[in-house]
């Protein structure tokens, strides 16, 4: 009989830590989200020319990283971007690229807001190129000094474009865009005034009371270009939807 009591008692702790074991290999539920990331290049013949009339060239690459749902809005958007220009642009802050080791320099000029100058030849060698592409700095990391708009910078006014994208689908935004941005320079409609395009007039008399006073509130945060020269934001991010991949996120249960 004791023995029987024994074996039995074996028989129950066994199938205890059977059950044990095998909670804690249940699968644990997941959400099936998307990821994507793009980069995006636009190129520029400008801005300007220095002082001593020679075209400033430059180009800027988009970069975004973003999640969506399974129906395609977005979860999370996160945009930077990289723009240089050649040295006689005088934007303090503005990265630079000078030329391909070996190649003839380019005109450099001062970095100042008014009248700067030219003050000479780049000198493209091995090192002088590598470290001008070694200093490189993003948009974002360039922040405050990007000089767009000083109470309202560029790392800012993306901040707010990518608060305002989530939710939505890219389909939803390139129809939000095709209605509310200039067709002109992608910068969101505004009020008419005596200085307003004609084009840019007659487009934003076309939206509805609901739509202008929806529009007023996008401009309040943000009123640089969505697609222009610098950037095209609303491409990248498509770019960035035709490249996603799912990716699995574990779900929290409450109990």
């Amino acid at each position: 009989m004791k023995k029987f009591k024994v074996l039995s008692l074996v028989l129950i702790m066994i199938m205890a830590l059977a059950i044990v074991a095998d909670a804690g290999t249940t699968a644990v539920p997941t959400a099936k989200i998307y990821q994507g990331s793009a980069s995006f290049p636009t190129f520029r013949v400008g801005p300007g020319k220095d002082a001593n009339g020679v075209q400033v060239y430059s180009w800027t690459v988009t970069m975004v990283n973003a999640t969506f749902d399974k129906n395609g809005r977005v979860i999370n958007v996160y945009y930077d971007g990289l723009e240089v220009s050649t040295p006689n642009y005088d934007g303090a802050s503005m990265p630079h690229f000078s030329g391909w080791p070996g190649t003839p320099g380019y005109n450099v000029s001062e970095h100042k807001e008014e009248n700067a100058k030219v003050i000479g030849k780049s000198k493209n060698t091995d090192e002088t190129i590598a470290a001008e592409v070694n200093g490189w700095k993003t948009k974002r990391e360039r922040g405050a000094t990007y000089g767009m708009n000083p109470a309202n910078d560029w790392y800012k006014q993306i901040d707010f474009y990518q608060n305002f994208f989530k939710g939505k689908t890219v389909a939803e935004i390139e129809a939000w865009a095709a209605k509310n941005l200039s067709d002109l320079n992608g910068r969101p409609l505004k009020v008419p005034t005596e200085t307003t395009k004609p084009e840019d007039k007659a487009k934003y008399e076309k939206l509805t009371v609901d739509e202008k006073a929806a529009l007023a509130d996008v401009v309040s945060g943000a009123t640089m270009s969505l697609k222009d020269a610098h950037g095209d934001f609303i491409g990248a991010l498509k770019k960035a939807y035709e490249n996603r991949i799912e990716i699995e996120v574990p779900v929290q249960i409450g109990y």
